[in-house]
């Protein structure tokens, strides 16, 4: 038992400690050097993504304070539809949005026009925002392009009917005219509301959930 602990004794005096300590200290370095770059990229990432979310969620806000001036000018317009039909029939209601057009489409198209510049800037960022988002690669990320999809379509959807409503002079007796007409005439804007509330309640839990697994 002594002469083992002698040997082990006259071992490690035997080891050239500095010769070994300079020969470690490069890996020991090294790694320390790699778990903090690794460290580095890691916490880089998540304040890429956060600052994404917080962009996305800053424009979803703007669009949806915005958007509702456009759909209140689309359903002012077809109260002004129905309020020259003759009758329930769709015949009936065709003729009133006609002639509501041809007096007073241009004027109150120029209305939701101006609307819908005010909020063409909100609606291009949440798109361009929502394209970009792609390369994080968050979870159940296609959840949050189909809500800026649904809540960007209600600006597209009033442009359509901004831009027919505006133009009085088309020949109305034309089935391919008459046939967009129709379909304008049928977007509904209690729908349209909906829809944004829902949508807009989608991307918050995105957003949520996503901050939830960064900072988990």
């Amino acid at each position: 038992m002594c002469d083992a602990l002698v040997w082990s004794f006259d071992v490690l005096t035997s080891i050239q400690w500095l010769e070994l300590i300079k020969a470690v200290a490069p890996v020991a370095t090294a790694i320390i050097a790699f778990l903090a770059l690794r460290n580095w990229r890691r916490q880089d990432k998540a304040k890429r993504e956060a600052e994404f979310l917080d962009s996305l969620i800053e424009a979803t806000h703007d669009y949806v304070a915005e958007i509702p001036t456009p759909i209140t000018l689309l359903e002012i317009a077809r109260i002004g539809m129905a309020s020259h039909a003759s009758g329930e029939s769709s015949d009936a209601a065709v003729f009133g949005a006609v002639t509501f057009i041809r007096q007073q489409g241009g004027d109150h198209a120029q209305r939701m026009l101006a609307a819908l510049a005010a909020t063409k800037s909100s609606m291009i960022k949440l798109r361009s925002l929502a394209t970009k988002g792609q390369v994080f690669a968050f979870d159940d990320y296609a959840n949050c392009m189909n809500a800026v999809a649904m809540l960007t379509w209600q600006y597209d959807r009033t442009e359509a009917f901004t831009a027919l409503i505006g133009s009085s002079s088309l020949n109305w007796e034309h089935p391919e005219i008459l046939r967009r007409l129709v379909d304008v005439m049928a977007i509904e804007p209690d729908e349209m509301r909906t829809c944004v509330r829902d949508n807009n309640i989608a991307l918050i839990k995105f957003a949520s959930d996503t901050y939830k697994l960064i900072y988990g």
